[in-house]
């Protein structure tokens, strides 16, 4: 698999899309006239913000197709489900990072074209959201796995996600699902169903904000897909599109994702219960199907969270006192507000 760039609307490697970025630096990556309809006026489309160290971030699933999958077995038949997960780490950590499940729909046809969990079953692209980035640069994986998932499971994903406020559900350990409140434990069988199944389509990109030698990421569209999407051109709301203007409908598939850097109040619980599901390892015993109430865990972890962040930001305004001007203290001060912007309790919040 390839990660894409979308220049203007053109799909083109990193390296091309690089080669651009050196030559027109000032150059928006996403152009202007891009829009969901044809009908609407590109004034009246919402524009990326921009990303960076200090800035919010959302990552977000903008699209998925399936290209040939599922395959249908020997004895034929469909009846095969679709779970698209995703995995988020920064590049200090050195663990497994905690696996998401976005979508989990119980019946997908191949060649079939997603813009979001449909309707009738409960999902959400929302793959990340920090409300000021704090590391230098973030790998995220997103993956599609098809199989003949067990019918409890698919209901026991579906029923967690109602609760889960736009947060995808998180697997802290192998028998565990983390929702908006509530952790499941799961059956062996479904764990073995959501974790060692083998992924027919996984994609790892990187997002670098600060690592000598690489641009910054600009906050834009990726492709991830193979060398069938190339040259082809991404039209949000309706898809790859070859240069006769018709939809891409072959074997190959793809996910597109976009990285904007607008500040979002309704994901604000995304780092705390990210934080919660690495801290999971070792639960409670729970019956399997049954849900535990962890909200004042996850309150805890919160304000634990939001005091280490107080604590920095304290130190920082002391070292800022007798800082001398220079490039030392623009970095301080700069770091400083991206700290203050992660304390999310209002009583610890500096001013």
């Amino acid at each position: 698999m390839t990660s894409f760039r979308v220049l203007g609307d053109k799909v083109v490697t990193k390296s091309e899309y690089l080669d651009d970025l050196r030559a027109n630096p000032d150059r928006p990556s996403v152009f202007e006239g891009q829009f969901l309809e044809e009908t609407v006026p590109p004034p009246q489309v919402t524009q990326f913000r921009p990303i960076g160290m200090g800035l919010p971030l959302t990552i977000l699933i903008r699209e998925v197709y399936t290209g040939k999958h599922p395959k249908k077995g020997v004895l034929g038949g469909g009846g095969k489900a679709m779970l698209v997960t995703s995995a988020l780490k920064g590049y200090a950590s050195y663990a497994p990072a905690s696996r998401a499940v976005n979508f989990a729909e119980p019946s997908i046809s191949p060649r079939k074209t997603m813009m979001a969990p449909s309707a009738a079953n409960a999902g959400t692209n929302v793959v990340a959201y920090s409300p000021a980035v704090l590391t230098e640069q973030m790998f995220f994986t997103v993956e599609m796995a098809f199989d003949r998932y067990p019918e409890g499971l698919l209901n026991t994903v579906s029923s967690a996600f109602t609760g889960a406020a736009n947060i995808p559900l998180l697997l802290p350990a192998r028998e565990f699902l983390l929702a908006a409140g509530g952790l499941i434990k799961i059956t062996n069988e479904w764990a073995e169903a959501l974790i060692d199944g083998r992924a027919a389509f996984s994609m790892t990109d990187t997002i670098d904000f600060d690592v000598p030698g690489v641009a910054p990421t600009k906050a834009d569209f990726r492709v991830f897909g193979s060398d069938a999407h190339r040259d082809l051109t991404y039209k949000p709301g309706v898809g790859l599109v070859s240069s006769t203007g018709t939809r891409y409908d072959g074997d190959e598939p793809y996910v597109v994702v976009s990285l904007d850097g607008a500040e979002r109040k309704s994901l604000e619980s995304f780092a705390p219960t990210l934080a919660t599901a690495e801290q999971l390892k070792k639960f409670l015993n729970a019956r399997d199907g049954t849900e535990a109430s962890i909200e004042f865990l996850l309150e805890g972890i919160k304000l634990a969270n939001d005091i280490t962040y107080r604590k920095e930001a304290q130190e920082l305004a002391e070292q800022l006192k007798t800082e001398p001007d220079g490039p030392a203290k623009e970095a301080k001060t700069k770091r400083l507000e991206a700290v203050k912007k992660n304390i999310l309790s209002k009583e610890l919040q500096l001013t």
